[in-house]
């Protein structure tokens, strides 16, 4: 089959990194070779990402420019991806490439941050759609309490701001689904309370075989 990317995106707190890697073991105990990886990137930028992360309102012109920069690297430069030369490497080795966020995380934090909608899209635009977007959808104080519970609350971790990142998710897969993406939207939650993570797991991986059987005519036992 031909490669695939996938970006699993959410707010903070939503298990983007747990189901992420789920999602690549299952879909390598079917026989498709997979690979997890994540922005920001272990890269030198997206080092420096992280760095700015613990700090209190990084610019969100800055941090757009160094998503994008790192994003660069993520796609054509991270030697850790099959092939040595990033995303679009394992691409071309027809790995299956699922992506812990990508620019669609970036242009809903940065542009509910206040940078322009639009001049991030552009920003971007260097960087190839995913084939398909899974999008979990968590309430926003059952995301802050999971975050407070493993770690320091990092910039973009308020109740507010997360509110407004939810509602500009929406718009972000709104355009996405319109270039031709196919979105997967997962709950993970039944009203505030988490759903067992083998549900929404399996909910996942029913969505995006799903893609899988449309376009790549594959056939899965599931």
């Amino acid at each position: 089959m031909a490669g695939a990317l996938i970006a699993v995106e959410g707010i903070d707190g939503s298990g983007l990194s747990t189901h992420s890697k789920l999602l690549v073991k299952s879909l390598e105990s079917l026989g498709l070779r997979s690979v997890y990886t994540k922005e920001p990137t272990e890269g030198p930028v997206g080092k420096l990402i992280r760095s700015l992360l613990s700090t209190k309102g990084p610019d969100p012109y800055l941090m757009a420019l160094l998503f994008a920069a790192d994003r660069a690297w993520h796609l054509r430069g991270d030697e850790s991806l099959p092939g040595g030369r990033g995303v679009l490497s394992a691409l071309e080795l027809n790995y299956v490439v699922v992506t812990d966020r990508y620019k669609y995380s970036s242009i809903a934090y940065q542009g509910s941050a206040g940078a322009p909608k639009e001049w991030l899209w552009s920003l971007n635009s260097f960087a190839r759609e995913a084939d398909v977007i899974v999008y979990i959808d968590v309430p926003v104080r059952l995301a802050l309490s999971r975050i407070a519970a493993r770690r320091a609350v990092e910039a973009y971790e308020d109740e507010a701001f997360l509110l407004k990142v939810k509602e500009a998710f929406s718009e972000v897969l709104e355009r996405a689904s319109k270039a031709g993406v196919k979105v997967v939207r997962v709950p993970g939650s039944v009203g505030e309370e988490p759903r067992p993570i083998d549900d929404v797991s399996k909910d996942i991986l029913t969505g995006v075989l799903g893609w899988l059987q449309e376009t790549q005519r594959l056939n899965f036992k599931s």
